[in-house]
């Protein structure tokens, strides 16, 4: 793992992931989402630098917009959730807040790289270089029609001239 060869938003999509990752096991899983979408950025992040062979199915802006949108969703959803208890929880609430701060850092992070992307959502697989294009149209020639099949002789006394006579 090389964060030097992170961007800005890579960086506070790694901090959000651990955020959420630990903020789900502080609070005994109170955030069940966190844990998930952390483990997705963490992947779609470092995977490129761990194989570089491997190709995502989509562009890294695209995935983080799916991963971090879930994750800033789930966090608001717990956030509603959890209004009502602030004042009980205590320890499970520090460990479900990390989780939420660490969801929306996600979903903000995720957001910002698919703007710099151009905010054009793409999930396909990267395609391999295409052949030359092909020539254009009235620069076809058709190929020649096949020739046709050799004359027959007619079906009599063939081979007469090879038999010897006698």
């Amino acid at each position: 793992m090389d964060f030097s060869k992170l961007s800005s938003n890579d960086k506070l999509a790694v901090i959000g992931a651990v955020l959420a990752i630990v903020g789900s096991v502080v609070s005994f899983g109170a955030g069940p989402y966190g844990v998930l979408t952390g483990i997705a950025m963490l992947v779609i992040i470092f995977l490129p630098q761990f194989s570089p062979s491997t190709k995502l199915p989509g562009t890294k802006g695209s995935l983080m917009l799916i991963v971090g949108g879930a994750a800033g969703i789930g966090a608001l959803l717990t956030l509603l959730a959890w209004l009502p208890y602030l004042g009980l929880m205590g320890t499970f609430f520090i460990g479900g807040l990390l989780g939420i701060v660490g969801g929306l850092l996600m979903g903000w992070a995720s957001w910002q790289t698919f703007q710099a992307e151009g905010g054009k959502f793409n999930m396909s697989m990267p395609s391999a270089p295409s052949a030359p294009p092909a020539p254009p149209a009235s620069t076809y020639t058709p190929p020649p029609p096949p020739a046709a099949p050799p004359a027959q002789e007619p079906m009599g006394d063939e081979g007469s001239e090879d038999r010897p006579q006698g």
